[in-house]
């Protein structure tokens, strides 16, 4: 019996690329199955949609009957180690469904049955967007790049080369510098991230760690780029030095990412959970608002502040009983993706901000009564109230910062939250908020002042801008680099969603 059957409409598909895209006339020298797996990788790569959603009787292509496949082909499955990867299929399949296959107490891992359900859907959505986005007039080559995320080996080796060459001249600099003042060092390896060359040093004296602190804030001015030197977790006397590639050669962050960030945040037993973005040691770096329990995001203009919030909300639509409004200063023109989503309430104006915030505070008190009276909390929907400017807010409204101060003070119990953002942190501004909102996250500032208002420190004035940002939550301080979504993709998440 057959594990899976395309249509007629599939097969044709499937002879357009594997004569076409790969070149091949005879099925003996490349099996149709190939076809399959390419379509299943797409998929695996492609925005979550949820198990029960419409769009994936949409998203597949209509015909009659066409061929049979088994697991041997599409997954390996019974082959040897080299080629079974049908295991590895279930891990990634049942990794991004977790949440409904444990409600629905489905597994996929014993239940063969189930398994094939879902492993189909993945194939037959892959072969409807292989049909949609490849045209024979196509390089197939450039499609699967574009679309699979691959890397080929010859191309990662000469990368790794230049950049082992450019590694070595900026070690022997830094050993160099810090020779000068007395300080032994030794490299324990180098690696490299998204805009960062990195050398991971040991201190050889563990007496002049004050001493190599206060000469690496000079470091930068020595190397002639800007650097950041911060200790290793968990390594006595370890330091990361980062210094920062020239523009041309960053890698820039955005779907890929964000999918990655998503897949993260479903292992984790989030309230209200956020992914930032990607850390230096290329991993995603999640948070949940509902620990923060309030926080200020700052960054000057092209520091990617906006963009920050944008990723933040998709990820907190994917939380249950959330409902969110926007208070933009450009009457809802920052945030205009957002406009008919039936969760999130955008206010364009400053009097309508004043009175949503004063309705805040009545509900918050209200929660608090019902509480004591023997409601619960559970029953509540999360509410988050985000702030684009806080600065443009306060000096047109004044009275509101007493509002927004009482919510920092005492709505965390009642499941309300805030984000608020600023391009101009200052000490007036947030004097009475700052104290009450321990947590924040800091993109590019104007000045070092700016940095310390914000982090209680100097270094967000060297951040590198367009995402790159310190965050803060509780004692840690962690560099993060956020993705960038597009409209269109940012529309295509918000359409997953809605289903």
């Amino acid at each position: 019996m057959a594990d899976f059957s395309t249509n007629h409409r599939e097969e044709l598909l499937i002879d357009r690329v594997r004569k076409v895209g790969f070149g091949y006339d005879e099925e003996s020298e490349f099996p149709k199955y190939f076809v399959l797996r390419v379509a299943l990788a797409w998929a695996l790569n492609a925005p979550h949609l949820p198990l029960e959603s419409m769009e994936w009787e949409r998203k597949r292509l209509e015909g009659d009957k066409g061929k049979e496949y088994h697991l041997e082909q599409i997954t390996g499955k019974g082959k040897d180690k080299k080629e079974d990867f049908d295991l590895l299929i279930r891990s990634m399949l049942y990794i991004k469904h977790k949440e409904e296959l444990d409600r629905d107490k489905k597994d996929i891992f014993s239940d063969e049955k189930e398994y094939l359900k879902v492993l189909s859907r993945y194939i037959q959505r892959g072969l409807y967007e292989l049909d949609n986005t490849y045209k024979s007039s196509d390089c197939f080559y450039q499609w699967c790049l574009d679309n699979l995320h691959l890397s080929f080996k010859q191309e990662r080796q000469i990368e790794e080369n230049t950049q082992t060459n450019s590694r070595k001249d900026y070690f022997s600099k830094i050993q160099s510098y810090y020779k000068k003042q007395g300080i032994e060092i030794k490299l324990m390896n180098e690696e490299d991230s998204y805009r960062h060359h990195i050398c991971n040093i040991e201190l050889l004296d563990s007496d002049k760690i004050q001493f190599f602190e206060n000469k690496s804030q000079y470091l930068d001015k020595e190397i002639g780029e800007s650097v950041s030197v911060d200790p290793r977790k968990g390594l006595s006397k370890a330091y990361s030095i980062q210094i920062a590639k020239p523009q041309t050669q960053w890698q820039n962050l955005g779907l890929k990412e964000f999918q990655q960030g998503l897949l993260s945040l479903q292992r984790q037993n989030y309230a209200l959970g956020v992914f930032a973005g990607m850390n230096v040691d290329k991993e995603p770096f999640c948070f949940d608002l509902k620990d923060t329990p309030h926080l200020f995001v700052a960054g000057t203009t092209g520091s990617g502040k906006s963009v920050f919030l944008k990723t933040m909300i998709l990820c907190l639509l994917r939380n249950k009983n959330v409902e969110i409004a926007i208070i933009d200063p450009k009457r809802g023109v920052s945030f205009r993706e957002f406009e008919n989503i039936k969760s999130i309430y955008i206010i364009k104006d400053n009097e309508s901000a004043i009175q949503y915030v004063e309705g805040l505070v009545t509900l918050m008190d209200e929660r608090y009564e019902h509480v004591a009276s023997g409601d619960s909390f559970d029953n509540m929907p999360y509410k988050i109230l985000i702030v684009d400017e806080l600065n443009d807010l306060i000096d047109e409204k004044p009275q509101i910062k007493g509002s927004l101060k009482r919510l920092a003070q005492k709505a965390r119990e009642s499941k309300i939250h805030l984000v608020l953002g600023t391009q101009r942190p200052d000490g007036t501004t947030l004097r009475g908020l700052k104290t009450n909102i321990p947590s924040s996250i800091a993109l590019q500032t104007k000045n070092v002042n700016e940095s310390k208002i914000i982090l209680d420190k100097a270094g967000a004035e060297k951040l590198l801008g367009k995402g790159d940002m310190f965050i803060q939550v509780g004692s840690a301080l962690s560099r993060v680099f956020g993705v960038y979504l597009s409209e269109e993709e940012i529309q295509k998440q918000l359409e997953v969603l809605n289903h």
